[in-house]
């Protein structure tokens, strides 16, 4: 049984924690700018951005999903509390969950909005079955909104968790997603 998971798991994870962090720092900025009615080349760059980086995060959690189902995970160390293992599945399923209905309730709202362009011209495909509605689009924004905070918290506990794993427990919890030096 391997002691980490495969490279592409681990790429994989990586490049999503990184593309969250930068839709968190993208979507508070162009969401301030936009309430502050500066709607300039920068706020609509900012949102072209979200835009185009939402939809890759849904692409690689769609891909993400895929090879979890086709690869062995590494154990947990014998160390961890079965009560740990119960909350880490909850909330890895919870971050699965949040990462698949998050960017689909984005890319519902600019479709029913619509506002689908991305960046350099850039076109994301209008979202099959969403009519154009500005009433719907404020209702899907909002949610999406709202369950983008919950993704952010989740997120958080998860890195937190992961911290707590490498730097007080050293049990090697951590290690099983990074990368060998």
């Amino acid at each position: 049984m391997p002691r980490t998971y495969s490279f592409i798991a681990r790429a994989l994870h990586w490049m999503t924690a990184i593309f969250i962090v930068a839709l968190i720092a993208l979507g508070v900025w162009m969401t301030e700018r936009a309430a502050a009615n500066l709607w300039d080349a920068l706020t609509n760059t900012l949102y072209g951005w979200h835009k185009l980086i939402g939809f890759l995060v849904l692409l690689l959690t769609a891909i993400r999903i895929i090879v979890k189902l086709r690869s062995s995970r590494p154990p947990y160390p014998a160390s961890v509390a079965p009560a740990a293992l119960k909350l880490a599945a909850v909330v890895h399923g919870a971050l699965y969950l949040l990462l698949l209905v998050v960017p689909l309730l984005g890319w519902a709202a600019v479709t029913a909005f619509p506002a689908l362009i991305t960046l350099g011209g850039f076109h994301l495909p209008a979202m099959p079955g969403i009519p154009q509605d500005q009433a719907l689009a404020k209702q899907l924004f909002e949610i999406h909104g709202n369950l983008a905070l919950v993704l952010a918290v989740l997120a958080l506990a998860h890195i937190t968790a992961g911290l707590h794993h490498l730097l007080s427990k050293k049990d090697g919890v951590f290690q099983r997603m990074w990368f060998k030096l």
